[in-house]
Order: structure tokens, then sequence, then C-alpha cells
């Protein structure tokens, strides 16, 4: 009996990790995007990326990043398909970035702090998403759907 529960302890969570999806980025980003109403989502080029980010666009497979253009809104939005390697670097990120909007958002914009603090993010081995506002639990479902 100590033999199996020493074997379900240290093997089973092996056998039930969840495993990376075989989705495409472009299916994934179809599913999640196909019903919203983009506007205010609207696509950063990579230097914004990297600028608000930290990230390098060009390495990783996928990237959709998007904000609103309104410095009073908090509404962004990021899609990412990485390595599962790099998935604890991509999680950081985003938490680092969370944290620095509420930081922004704090003295000014209660309302937008609070958008900040439910930000939804959904993790997953090699696909991440990262959305507020309205649109943001639609969004987590169709993501979690399309992987």
């Amino acid at each position: 009996m100590l033999t199996f529960c020493a074997f379900l302890c240290l093997f089973a969570p092996s056998v039930f990790r969840e495993r990376p999806s075989d989705a495409s980025f472009d299916h994934v980003f179809d599913a999640v995007t196909d019903t919203m109403d983009m506007t205010d989502y609207p696509q950063a080029d990579q230097s914004v990326i990297r600028s608000k980010l930290g990230l390098d666009a060009a390495q990783f497979p996928g990237i959709y990043y998007g904000r609103t253009r309104n410095a009073m809104k908090a509404e962004e939005m990021l899609l990412i398909q990485y390595d599962p390697a790099r998935k604890q670097e991509v999680l950081d990120v985003v938490n680092q970035r969370i944290q620095r909007q509420i930081q922004v958002y704090e003295g000014y914009a209660p309302e937008q702090k609070a958008r900040m603090e439910q930000a939804v993010i959904s993790v997953h081995p090699n696909y991440l998403l990262y959305i507020t506002g309205d649109q943001a639990r639609q969004a987590e479902k169709r993501f979690l759907e399309a992987l």
C-alpha cells in the first residue's frame, strides 16, 4: 500500500499534467476575437510590445498585443503562444504589467484600477490569454474552447 501511495505521489502529476495545445495561433486568435468588438484592442507593433511588456515578439510563434489608445482606459489584451519552457517567464511579465498598471491608475482612476485588479489571465502549457475589460470573461471562455 505504501508503495502504491508513493507511486501516485511521484508519477501521477506527470500523467495528469496538461499537455500543450496543438491548435494553431491563428485558430485560437480567431476563436477568441470572432465575436469581440476589437475597438479597444487595436494591435500594437513590436516596439510597443517591447516597451509595455518587455517581450521580443520575434521570439514567439504567435503573439497579439492590443491596448486601447485612450490613456484613461485600462483595456488591453495579450494572446501569446510560447515554448512551454517559457511559461513562467511569460506569466511573470503579465503579472508585472498588471501590477504596474494598478499603480498607475491608483491615484487618479479608481474604476480603471479595479478593471486591472479583475484582469483575466488564463495560462496553459503553451498559450496565455491576458485581457481586461467588459469582454474578458467571454474571451476566456472562447480561448478555453479553442485549445
